[in-house]
């Protein structure tokens, strides 16, 4: 699917529409059935909750991707998450910071601390072989496998994020509803790059459940390709992203000086 072969869609919240060349799917259908299945299984829901308390009792939510490198099997979600959950506990030390990996009940998340942190790149990353055991339909990217390429303005990008509007309790359990997007890539400034979402259908709650969801290259015929990690909106105009070139194969982060955090 080439860059010139798309345009605007106010539609089903999809950025990416138009024309696609001839398949048996029309484009609806290609982002349900082939596309979102594939990037739903490498991302999850992330959020706090008083273990004291009812299920529903959550005062924070984002997301998160899963990743292999080859060498560290990684949690990556937002540095301000991270840093939230900090701040939140400090005050309740109650509270839980919980993840869902395709299992109906979500895990207890509590690493001591993270292996990378930058909170210029706005990245985190989290070693994820004591909750191998837990998984369920979830699965990692295999970075080592899949080099990440560039972006360029003009490339598609399709994500999942898992925003609290969407949030239901049912027999008891929280359970998160997913929001898919499709956009296209309108900026790229070193190791950040953003998409304009001013004109997509976007109901104005939804924005805080996109922090950290993986974002994936999408390109007719090939691969879906992991490329980066929403971090934030600015003006409610543009999503920010980081670049996936960020994380070293020890799960560090490089911020592109040559300094290793």
């Amino acid at each position: 699917m080439e860059a010139e072969n798309l345009e605007l869609a106010a539609a089903n919240r999809w950025d990416i529409v138009q024309v696609m060349p001839k398949s048996k799917l029309t484009k609806e259908e290609e982002l349900e059935y082939v596309i979102e299945p594939q990037v739903r299984q490498f991302c999850g829901n992330i959020f706090f909750r008083d273990s004291l308390k009812t299920a529903d009792n959550i005062t924070n939510n984002g997301s998160f991707g899963l990743v292999d490198t080859g060498k560290k099997k990684l949690l990556v979600t937002c540095c301000h998450i991270w840093d939230g959950f900090q701040m939140e506990r400090l005050k309740n030390p109650d509270l839980q910071m919980r993840i869902g990996l395709g299992k109906k009940e979500t895990v207890v998340f509590s690493p001591g601390s993270a292996i990378g942190e930058n909170r210029n790149l706005d990245i985190a990353t989290f070693d994820m072989e004591p909750l191998l055991a837990a998984f369920g339909g979830s699965k990692f990217y295999h970075l080592n496998q899949n080099p990440v390429r560039e972006v360029a303005k003009g490339d598609v990008l399709f994500f999942i994020g898992f925003p609290g509007r969407l949030r239901r309790l049912i027999d008891g359990v929280a359970i998160f509803g997913r929001s898919p997007y499709g956009l296209s890539v309108c900026g790229v400034d070193g190791w950040r790059f953003f998409s304009d979402i001013s004109k997509v259908a976007m109901h104005q709650d939804e924005l805080g459940g996109i922090s950290g969801c993986p974002c994936f290259l999408v390109r007719w015929g090939k691969p879906i390709q992991l490329v980066g990690f929403a971090t934030h909106v600015l003006m409610r105009n543009l999503l920010f992203f980081t670049h996936a070139r960020c994380l070293n194969p020890d799960g560090t982060i490089n911020n592109h000086q040559g300094v290793t955090n």
